[in-house]
């Protein structure tokens, strides 16, 4: 979820949650390098976690659209999260589920709760491409085509049919 705000010194729109800000009024925010002279105003950290949340909530939104029913998609967030899922497999098995699977968001009736049943599917999937790149990752595969061999096949030449016997319709004398 994006919050927008205006910096009152330079007048400039700014998300607060990926730029770095600074407090300035009781529900203002500005850039933090506008403000490097005031070391009373405390800058806002953006964490890891808001970052994770705003990535789900930005592609639920992007998937479900107007579907979403937000109070639920909040409740089963808070829950998953108590169950000790983590917001970017929560993201990961969605898009396990709905985009690599092909799965619509049809039956959703709005919420996530399908990720309760997908999270170690989700896991397993991106663990084994987790280890399949590191397996191949100091691997030198030019020596391995250069030791592929090239085979060419021929064209293969049509025959001609050959007749043990002609028949009295073939040849017709007139």
């Amino acid at each position: 979820m994006a919050h927008m705000c205006i910096c009152p010194a330079c007048g400039k729109k700014f998300n607060r949650d990926l730029v770095q800000a600074v407090k300035v009024g009781a529900r203002r925010y500005g850039h933090a390098a506008c403000y490097p002279e005031n070391k009373d105003l405390v800058p806002l950290a953006i964490k890891e976690e808001d970052k994770d949340l705003t990535a789900l909530k930005d592609y639920i939104d992007k998937k479900y659209g107007e579907k979403a029913n937000w109070p639920l998609i909040n409740k089963q967030i808070k829950d998953y999260q108590t169950k000790g899922f983590t917001l970017s497999g929560i993201l990961k098995s969605l898009v396990w589920f709905y985009d690599i699977k092909g799965n619509s968001v049809a039956n959703s009736n709005g919420g996530i709760g399908i990720c309760e049943y997908c999270y170690q599917d989700a896991y397993n999937y991106y663990y084994s491409l987790f280890v399949a790149q590191s397996q191949n990752e100091n691997k030198d595969f030019k020596s391995i085509l250069n030791k592929v061999k090239e085979i060419i096949i021929p064209v293969p030449k049509v025959r001609e049919e050959k007749r043990m016997f002609k028949l009295q319709d073939d040849e017709v004398d007139e």
